[in-house]
């Protein structure tokens, strides 16, 4: 049979037929994570209780860490929400969050917004992405001889896996602190996954006092108000790593997350996942000692108006989890999350207690 696309009804069925088929396949790709994610939790949870958090739409990790069993599921958004409704918030356009050498080319447009891009490392070659025209492995080293520091992180996934900080050293060059000689950098930088070569953005001295070996960020969830047809803020929480998690500030690695005050930019304490899976909250951070609760972030109301600014002209990109680092004389914006983790907002309390927010999931049909 043979469609004739002259014919505009058969033409939008056969496009929503494909549109369905497209959706399955990636509703079944996002079960698999979530199966994988359930499985990849090896903390010591009985059966009993993983089933009535499985029951409730939560993975046993979530399920813990927000001690739903506490508070009760009503206010909060669920695992199975997660997985299998919000990543098709940003319809197609989630694209350009999830793939990150796009993200880099859409917002580049903003002056000193995002990190410089340096290069793309494609299996054996390398392409250039700006004008100091980083064409091969060596070149990577060359400019690295110049800048002190670089960060290399795959255009893919999620997490912080598989992201390397290189610095100059005497001895060589580190890998997220291991010093090997040239040869073998040039060897770990070889490989299948497609990686960008980045600026190192100095953190201000606030976060870098609190953990110094890791980018400390603040992620942002920033959702659409169809009412003021305008991007708001849900939640802000602030990440710190911790000698467990390198270069990164993954919270399920040892990292910690502290609630952002949205008004005043003063920090709650920071939640740390315990070996049984059930938060931690610490004034200090345990192992630097440095103070944590009560830290007021550096030109707070300039970050977020900053980010609000640059979201507004993004509406079709109504659902996304910014990852923003603060400086000494503003801010950098890292990457947007299509699919963010919300665990780590929850922990703080439920996301769906603010109105907003639940119009916001309501009228996506993300909350029923």
């Amino acid at each position: 049979m043979v469609l004739d696309f002259g014919q505009p009804k058969l033409y939008f069925y056969a496009m929503r037929m494909a549109t369905r088929a497209r959706d399955l396949y990636r509703k079944r790709q996002y079960v698999k994570w979530l199966i994988h994610d359930e499985r990849s939790n090896r903390r010591p949870i009985p059966r009993a209780e993983r089933l009535r958090a499985w029951k409730l739409g939560f993975l046993s990790q979530t399920y813990r860490m927000c001690q739903i069993e506490r508070y009760g599921p009503k206010d909060y958004v669920t695992d199975r929400m997660r997985y299998l409704r919000t990543p098709f918030l940003n319809g197609a356009y989630a694209l350009v969050l999830d793939d990150k050498l796009i993200f880099n080319e859409v917002f580049r447009r903003h002056s000193a917004l995002l990190p410089e891009a340096y290069a793309l490392l494609r299996r054996k070659s390398v392409v250039p992405l700006n004008e100091d025209r980083v064409g091969s492995l060596e070149d990577v080293l060359g400019l690295l001889e110049k800048k002190g520091r670089l960060v290399i992180k795959p255009t893919t996934g999620g997490g912080g896996g598989h992201i390397a900080v290189l610095e100059r050293r005497d001895g060589g060059v580190a890998w997220n602190g291991e010093v090997s000689p040239p040869a073998r950098i040039l060897e770990r930088m070889k490989g299948h996954r497609e990686r960008l070569v980045m600026e190192f953005v100095q953190q201000a001295q606030y976060a870098h006092e609190i953990n110094s070996g890791s980018a400390n960020t603040i992620r942002v969830l920033c959702l659409w108000d169809d009412e003021a047809d305008a991007p708001f803020v849900a939640r802000a929480v602030h990440r710190f790593g911790s000698p467990a998690t390198g270069p990164v500030d993954n919270i399920t690695q040892g990292g910690l997350d502290a609630l952002v005050d949205l008004d005043t930019g003063r920090l709650g304490p920071g939640a740390r996942m315990t070996p049984d899976g059930r938060p931690e909250f610490h004034e200090h951070h345990p192992d630097s000692g440095a103070r944590i609760e009560g830290v007021v972030v550096p030109h707070w109301k300039e970050t977020l108006s900053g980010l609000l600014e640059v979201a507004a002209q993004y509406p079709y990109l109504p659902y996304v989890g910014w990852d923003v680092l603060v400086t000494e004389d503003g801010f950098r914006l890292l990457e947007g999350n299509n699919m963010s983790g919300l665990w780590m907002f929850q922990v703080h309390g439920p996301l769906l207690a603010d109105p907003r927010v639940r119009r916001f999931f309501e009228k996506r049909k993300v909350v029923r």
